[in-house]
């Protein structure tokens, strides 16, 4: 700094005093034992008129090099060593009360510190636990040994106080940081601050009273997702719960009803017609079916009004998904017959034709009354069946050849009539072989490797077999000649008992039962 040699400093009020014979040890801060008492200071005279220098950018402080002499200032007061023992620094008053001013950086204004009270007590110094205390503050961050004027200027040392604002700032900022985080924490969405609606977006994904202009209510993302609808479970069925048709006596009109033969409940009318029921399907999942009434389909719901599916048709069968229909309708055409196969979606009712093939009129002829009871029971004239392989196969009495269909684009092959589709068990490991001799009928339970596994003989002959869910049990028709007139009743065969079939109906009058909620595996 300009106006100071390199040598040791000395306040201009001291410039005519003479410094002490030792330096002081800064690392102790109290003086050496001198070999002679001082000379008392001499009146000092008045401080010329305070010039601040040039301003100058604050230097970066670096520690001493090596201990040197470094007064410690104070404004009002001046340095008067007193004899003791061991003689410590102690100012002397100044002998005017009006204070130096105070310097501050701006050259332009100099401001000025408040004077201090005569009555103040004198700030000690010189002793070892001062100097310890003024070494450190209370928050272990260490200070200069030393106040150096030309340094640091004529300003006030702050006090611990005033030192530990910055810190107590920065505590309370990070414990607010620390807040934050926890409540980000708390109410972040289970699905990450992605789920969380973004400041943009408030304002349109607030609920109110009065919901959306549209009418709507707003609901968020997260609770749209909770009240979504769920599918609906399969229902569940009795242990021998099935639909089959029956007449109320032997010249009523067929009609379809259900029951749980488990139970002793009465069966349950669920369609009848004047003209009678001529053949139903009953879908796989066991929620619906449909009929097959005066030539036209309709479909059959619990608690609905009947609905036509197609017009005309003769013959019927559901997808494995219980969504779709496949039909077969019978056009004649001259010495031909044409046949449509049709694609129908169940809960629309609309329909298309996946496939057109022509094959010569038939000439049907009647069978004996129990024969074609059987016959009828069996599928009638024209049958449908949906294969493994999702193809849907058409049969048809007195065409030269059965079709394979592909739903998925219509092409067909002809295929041997007598090549029609195999029932097997639902996990495709039994099936049953039908032999009638002399008005009886052996039921063989045959295995993959055509193994006979049981067998049983029954009077009459057996139709319209299906199997129960469990592979365990099966259920059929079985038809007699009784008094000259045909009597059909449903009977059951348990495997796992080995007991002969049990009749499940005794009025002469039912037949063609399907297990609800199976799908029956017909194999090509």
């Amino acid at each position: 700094m300009s106006g100071f040699d390199e040598g040791p400093r000395w306040p201009e009020r001291d410039l005519d005093r003479e410094p002490p014979q030792e330096p002081i040890d800064p690392w102790r801060n109290r003086w050496r034992e001198p070999e002679q008492p001082p000379e008392p200071a001499p009146e000092p005279e008045p401080p010329p008129e305070y010039q601040p220098p040039e301003p100058e950018p604050e230097p970066e402080y670096q520690p001493p090099p090596a201990p040197s002499y470094q007064p410690t200032y104070q404004p009002d007061s001046g340095y008067v060593p007193e004899p003791e023992p061991e003689p410590e620094y102690v100012p002397e008053p100044e002998p005017e009360p009006e204070p130096e001013p105070e310097y501050v950086p701006e050259p332009e204004e100099p401001q000025e510190p408040e004077p201090q009270a005569e009555d103040e007590p004198e700030r000690d110094i010189g002793s070892p636990e001062t100097a310890a205390a003024s070494a450190t503050t209370t928050l272990g961050a260490p200070m200069d040994d030393d106040w150096d004027p030309s340094r640091d200027g004529d300003r006030r040392r702050p006090t611990t106080a005033e030192q530990a604002v910055p810190w107590l700032i920065g505590l309370l900022l990070a414990l607010s940081g620390i807040v934050v985080v926890l409540l980000a924490l708390i109410f972040i969405g289970p699905d990450g601050v992605a789920a969380l609606p973004s400041p943009s977006s408030s304002a349109s994904t607030q609920p109110s009273a009065q919901g959306s202009a549209s009418g709507a209510p707003l609901v968020s993302p997260s609770v749209a997702a909770s009240i979504a609808p769920t599918p609906t479970p399969p229902p569940a069925f009795g242990a021998l719960e099935m639909t089959f048709l029956g007449r109320a006596t032997a010249s009523s009109p067929i009609r379809l009803m259900r029951r749980d033969f488990s139970t002793t409940v009465d069966p349950a009318v669920i369609l009848e017609d004047a003209a009678g029921v001529g053949d139903y399907v009953w879908a796989p999942d066991g929620r619906a079916g449909a009929a097959i009434v005066s030539g036209r389909a309709v479909a059959v719901e619990a608690g609905k009004d009947l609905r036509t599916l197609a017009d005309p048709v003769d013959a019927l069968v559901f997808a494995d998904d219980s969504t779709m229909l496949y039909g077969l309708r019978i056009v004649r055409d001259g010495t031909n017959d044409r046949a449509e196969a049709l694609k129908i979606d169940f809960a629309t009712g609309a329909s298309e034709i996946m496939a057109t093939f022509s094959y010569p009129h038939p000439e049907i002829i009647a069978d004996p009354p129990l024969k074609e009871a059987q016959f009828a029971d069996n599928g009638g004239i024209v049958r449908m069946y949906v294969t493994v392989d999702g193809y849907v196969v058409a049969w048809i009495l007195g065409a030269p050849s059965a079709y394979r269909i592909d739903p998925a684009n219509g092409a067909f092959t002809q295929i041997p009539k007598e090549q029609r589709p195999v029932l097997w068990s639902p996990d495709q490991r039994l099936r049953v072989d039908v032999s009638e001799a002399s008005g009886t009928t052996t039921l063989t339970l045959v295995d993959t490797d055509e193994i006979a596994q049981a067998s049983v003989k029954v009077t009459g002959l057996v139709s319209h077999i299906r199997w129960a869910a469990s592979n365990n049990e099966i259920v059929f028709t079985l038809g007699r000649l009784v008094g000259g007139g045909v009597r059909q009743d449903l009977y059951v065969w348990d495997l796992v008992d080995g007991n002969a079939p049990a009749p499940l109906t005794s009025n002469g009058a039912s037949f063609g039962a399907e297990w609800l909620g199976v799908l029956q595996t017909w194999v090509p």
